[in-house]
């Protein structure tokens, strides 16, 4: 089974947690149970992300700029910042 498909899996049973009919001590034990493993579970999807992510950006050396110089094709024209509207 998939990542994502035990993360749906575990959200339904999350959400069918209150209706069991268990005394309440048993239902806090499985929330909280099910929370650490949809937060774990959340946190490996990012991390396989992240890493993939990293794997398509890597820079070949003969490309990358060393920290301290300041690369030419920057400076020629100027960019708009990012994250600001154009408005």
């Amino acid at each position: 089974m998939s990542r994502t498909s035990t993360l749906i899996l575990i959200g339904i049973l999350i959400i069918l947690t209150p209706f069991s009919g268990l005394p309440i001590a048993f239902r806090t034990l499985i929330a909280v149970i099910l929370g650490v493993c949809v937060s774990g579970i959340g946190f490996a999807i990012r991390a396989q992300e992240a890493r993939d992510m990293l794997s398509r950006t890597k820079v070949s050396p003969a490309t990358a700029v060393t920290p301290g110089t300041v690369d030419p094709s920057s400076e020629a024209m100027p960019q708009e910042p990012r994250g600001v509207s154009p408005i």
